[in-house]
């Protein structure tokens, strides 16, 4: 990322999370943050917060429930330290038959990869719904592009 874009990302970073946090206006003009100066704990606290919006938005105009975005804490097998994992509704619904049918010996149990590789049509309509929103409303775009942000600095120095 240049110098300039990522100082205008900064900027733009802090603004809406001074938003988030309902700040008063000129308190978030004041607080600016650089991306490139957050530690790895520090970016995935950011990126949890404008995560947690982003599908807020997402599900406030979404008017299919099976396209909702549920956002939960969970604490991996063989970890004590609890993550916070987003899936659609539609994925939720699909594991859980699995699992019933499963149960009841009516069909094999799903590998997360067969899953996701089974619901690639409802992906692709999600992302569809997405895309449509980022086209009308400039708060939801600029929610993923500050997610895209934050996400991708985060890869750069967790290599």
């Amino acid at each position: 990322m240049s110098t300039h874009a990522g100082k205008r990302a900064a900027v733009l970073t802090m603004a809406l999370l001074g938003a988030l946090a309902v700040l008063p206006a000129q308190a978030a003009e004041d607080e600016q943050v650089v991306i490139e100066d957050l530690t790895p704990a520090q970016l995935r606290e950011e990126i949890e917060k404008i995560q947690t919006e982003f599908y807020a938005v997402f599900n406030r105009h979404n008017e299919d429930d099976a396209f909702d975005v549920i956002c939960q804490e969970f604490t991996p097998t063989g970890s004590n330290i609890p993550r916070t994992g987003c899936e659609p509704g539609f994925v939720t619904v699909r594991r859980g038959a699995n699992a019933n049918d499963y149960r009841l010996g009516t069909d094999e149990l799903l590998t997360q990869d067969a899953l996701m590789r089974e619901l690639q049509p409802q992906f692709a309509q999600l992302t569809e719904k997405m895309n449509a929103l980022a086209a009308t409303d400039q708060y939801f775009r600029e929610l993923g592009q500050i997610l895209q942000m934050l996400n991708e600095r985060l890869r750069e120095i967790t290599r």
